[in-house]
């Protein structure tokens, strides 16, 4: 099968060194036999509306995203990766997650002074989702595991890509053999046919 694309979604392209941190996923994504394709490739796009055009454009011709949702500017991810996520996930891509900080939500979000029958709440009384996930549930819920690293997920997109692969080729070879069963037999109805027509003349 052809090469995996893997779009890399994160905060990084924030990075001071973002262009070196995006060669970084790269080489591990052709490490773990794909081609990362990370959203400051090509020429430098300043624009807001092309920059989102350009990614979506990326997603789309991607065969899944790995996703970086490591806490960024405060206790939860990117929003920018968070929007690539659900854009990915309704246009039908696998996602993969990975995080730095793949702790649940209660292990990493204080509590406040006074917890109450609902739960754990934060300091400002606002009630933290106690689910065991590293990120919002709508982020990590059904994704399947958060991986530690990098490396860990873009292998798991692999395996997933190639896996997906296999059971569309078979889906498809038993298609076709069971077409020719139908045209076998279908043949053999109308020989049978056709002797037992020129048996009765």
């Amino acid at each position: 099968m052809k090469t995996p694309h893997l779009y890399l979604a994160g905060p990084e392209v924030f990075r001071p060194d973002a262009a070196a941190a995006g060669k970084r996923l790269k080489q591990i994504a052709q490490r773990a036999g794909a081609e990362g394709v990370f959203p400051l490739d090509g020429e430098p796009v300043h624009d807001a509306e092309a920059i989102k055009r350009r990614c979506s454009e990326m997603i789309d011709a991607a065969d899944a995203v790995v996703a970086n949702i490591t806490p960024f500017r405060g206790h939860h991810m990117d929003p920018g990766t968070a929007w690539e996520i659900g854009y990915a996930e309704a246009r039908g891509k696998p996602v993969h997650l990975w995080s730095n900080d793949p702790r649940p939500l209660r292990d990493r979000i204080p509590a406040g002074v006074e917890l109450d029958a609902d739960g754990w709440r934060d300091d400002d009384g606002h009630l933290v989702e106690d689910f065991e996930l590293a990120e919002n549930l709508m982020i990590a819920a059904d994704a399947g595991p958060v991986w530690e690293t990098a490396e860990k997920a873009m292998r798991a997109a692999v395996d997933d890509i190639r896996h997906r692969a296999r059971n569309t080729a078979e889906r498809r070879n038993a298609r076709r053999r069971f077409a020719w069963v139908v045209l076998a037999m279908l043949g053999g109805v109308a020989l049978a046919a056709t002797v037992l027509a020129s048996r009765g003349g």
